[in-house]
């Protein structure tokens, strides 16, 4: 189905925000999340509805259909296969390659998405740690992981996962060292909601905000 970049991006922020909210989105949450006007969201989901891609109930917002969510699964496969080719063949940082993958994953075709994957021997995983859907467009279930804030004093673990939608949060991270596939030791939960966990090349703990740090998640491992 041929549609627009604006149209993909309405796709994926409503997609984006129902995962959010799990529940029909309204118009003024889609334009704040794309940075339009309410009207421009209300044309555009006219549009959409036309093409069966999503169903608007009014008064109660809208949900993507299942060809819609099919469009932005693909959309995500691409944006993280360029995400990892940008990383290991381009010597992008992981912290930078989001925003060039968006603007990209718009103008890659499908073909061009199973080359690009056969020549990155079919990854599973993108810099950021998420997951990318394989070629029928399906997510194994072992990608599921812990929210750092889970994890308890004393504890080891490994991040998988880091957020790659904030760039100040990705900076952060990447400046104390904190990336998928370092090993943490959990030192200490403060009562104020600060984690101190000591990463594996560290000798200094570092202080993870517990907004920041319940967006990372890891799985435990052993010391």
């Amino acid at each position: 189905m041929d549609l627009s970049p604006i149209a993909e991006e309405y796709l994926k922020a409503i997609s984006t925000l129902e995962t959010e909210h799990a529940r029909p989105i309204r118009t003024v949450e889609i334009a704040d999340e794309i940075g339009v006007t309410s009207a421009s969201v209300s044309s555009m989901i006219d549009t959409l509805d036309e093409r069966g891609l999503l169903e608007h109930t009014p008064y109660k917002g809208v949900e993507l259909t299942g060809d819609g969510e099919e469009i932005v699964t693909t959309l995500v496969r691409k944006h993280r296969l360029l995400e990892t080719f940008l990383t290991d063949h381009l010597d992008y940082r992981w912290t930078d390659v989001h925003e060039e993958a968006d603007r990209l994953e718009h103008h890659v075709s499908d073909e061009f998405a199973t080359r690009l994957a056969t020549f990155l021997d079919d990854p599973t995983t993108d810099p950021h740690g998420d997951p990318i859907p394989d070629t029928a467009l399906t997510v194994s279930e072992e990608s599921v992981q812990t929210p750092l804030t889970e994890y308890e004093a004393g504890e080891t673990v490994v991040v998988a996962q880091v957020p790659d939608r904030d760039h100040d949060v990705r900076e952060y991270l990447f400046e104390h060292g904190l990336e998928p596939g370092t090993e943490l030791y959990l030192e200490a939960v403060t009562a104020v909601g600060i984690l101190e966990v000591v990463p594996d090349d560290a000798d200094d703990s570092v202080s993870i905000p517990t907004k920041i740090a319940r967006h990372v998640s890891a799985r435990a491992t052993s010391r």
